[in-house]
């Protein structure tokens, strides 16, 4: 592998790249959920403007279909059945661990003819697999572009980010936690709703 495709996987390029996704997930879903309930919403888990599936989803796409990036189908239904996946498999860690639903796709005009327990659908693992193409052809590059600018500085600039990340992940849930203990629904992280035993 030359140094160049080595330097794409390092441990700096991976947390930067993790969060660089996230926060173009955050945009995405938040851009979505805004026109479909025609006010703004800041979509996601956390509090802060980031989508950690959506980071993880990057980086395993790209990961896997690195190399098949000679052929465009083999990617496209890579991340149709990865992304799908971790979207399904992060429904039920939510739904399990905090008792709410962060999206429920049998209420969307869109998805509620195509959707499987409102967790996954047919026509958003469509467009993961077309969001795919462009973390393959397009974003990876782009992230790595932001990467080779701060150069030597990147360690701080990723230090900075999981401060910030980690001091969101102990807010939301400890409040989280602590509302659904005091029987309080829970409101401001966008589209949560009940999901039950």
């Amino acid at each position: 592998m030359a140094n160049k495709e080595v330097e794409q996987f390092s441990i700096e390029s991976i947390i930067f790249t993790f969060f660089f996704f996230s926060f173009l997930g955050w945009v995405c879903e938040s851009i979505q959920e805004s026109i479909i309930r025609q006010k703004l919403v800041s979509k996601g888990f956390f509090k802060g403007p980031i989508v950690p599936c959506q980071g993880i989803g990057g980086l395993c796409v790209y990961a896997l279909s690195f190399s098949l990036k000679a052929y465009p189908v083999a990617v496209f239904f890579t991340g149709i059945v990865v992304c799908t996946a971790i979207e399904y498999i992060t429904a039920v860690f939510l739904e399990k661990c905090f008792k709410v639903k962060c999206w429920d796709y049998s209420t969307y005009p869109h998805t509620k003819w195509c959707h499987y327990k409102g967790r996954i659908a047919l026509t958003i693992s469509l467009f993961f697999g077309i969001i795919t193409l462009c973390v393959v052809y397009v974003l990876w590059d782009a992230a790595q572009g932001i990467i080779h600018f701060f150069g030597n500085y990147m360690w701080l600039l990723n230090g900075i980010l999981i401060a910030i990340f980690l001091a969101d992940v102990i807010y939301t849930c400890t409040k989280l936690l602590r509302y659904k203990k005091a029987g309080i629904k829970i409101k401001g992280w966008a589209v949560f709703s009940d999901a039950g035993e």
